[in-house]
């Protein structure tokens, strides 16, 4: 008898992708909304970054326990976490980190071409038509971690134009330029998932570029559902590496177990 392993849900190709990009013995931190993230990060450390350590911004939850994926403020992460920060002083590392954060995790609802975030409001600000969760603690990961790394769930025009309706979590600013100008301490975002591809903002102007295309996208689909140009590392960029059949099974296994990232 055959056994078929079931292709990767959308959140497991990303969080098999992201997994890949975080290194050993750095310390991230994520936020409310974060079960791709999180799952990246115990994938991480259990495959090449035993060292990594993964702190929950609003919970100060430390290293949970990997097997079932919980919102931040469920109780049993914190039953099953390694450590537990207290709020108040959560908050002081946030705020006055100064790049001892290694890597911060954030989402949005748009992200321009210089990788500004905006999580508070998509609109006229008198009268928006989509209200967001707000900066919370986003606007200074952003400025002091060393770097950021993006989560989009959606890509088209809408979450992704050329210029954000408000600035809640700085990328380059809104020239490219304003991030150095500003003096943060942080090195800005590094790389930007979506369900089409990756992308950075490693050229001389950080223009957001393509990194990778998904094994199902295209260029002209990312362009097309893209407000506004984007530029290549080099030439045509290469197909993102699928998960493997290793990184799947520990991702199921030791990971995911109850099933979270595959779930509409």
């Amino acid at each position: 008898m055959t056994i078929t392993t079931p292709p990767p849900s959308m959140d497991e190709f990303l969080a098999v992708v992201l997994s890949r990009a975080l290194r050993d013995d750095t310390l991230g931190l994520l936020g409310t909304r974060s079960e791709v993230a999180a799952a990246a990060c115990a994938l991480a450390q259990r495959r090449h970054a035993p060292g990594l350590s993964v702190l929950s911004g609003p919970s100060g939850v430390v290293n949970p326990r990997p097997g079932v994926l919980r919102p931040v403020a469920d109780d049993g992460s914190i039953a099953e976490a390694e450590a537990l920060t207290d709020l108040t002083d959560n908050i002081d590392l946030i705020d006055w980190s100064r790049r001892r954060i290694d890597f911060a995790v954030l989402g949005g609802i748009q992200v321009d071409r210089f990788g500004n975030i905006n999580t508070v409001a998509v609109g006229d600000w008198a009268r928006p038509r989509l209200r967001g969760p707000g900066a919370i603690g986003a606007s200074v990961l952003a400025g002091h971690a060393a770097t950021t790394f993006i989560v989009l769930s959606d890509h088209a025009v809408r979450s992704l134009p050329p210029v954000v309706d408000f600035v809640s979590a700085i990328g380059f600013g809104r020239t490219g330029r304003e991030r150095a100008e500003l003096g943060l301490p942080g090195g800005g975002p590094s790389l930007l998932l979506t369900p089409l591809g990756t992308f950075d903002f490693e050229g001389p102007d950080h223009c957001m570029r393509i990194r990778t295309v998904h094994p199902w996208s295209s260029v002209e689909e990312i362009a097309a559902r893209t407000g506004f140009p984007l530029g290549t590392p080099d030439g045509e960029p290469p197909m993102t590496p699928a998960p493997l059949a290793a990184e799947l099974a520990d991702l199921r296994g030791a990971v995911d177990r109850t099933g979270v990232l595959t779930r509409a």
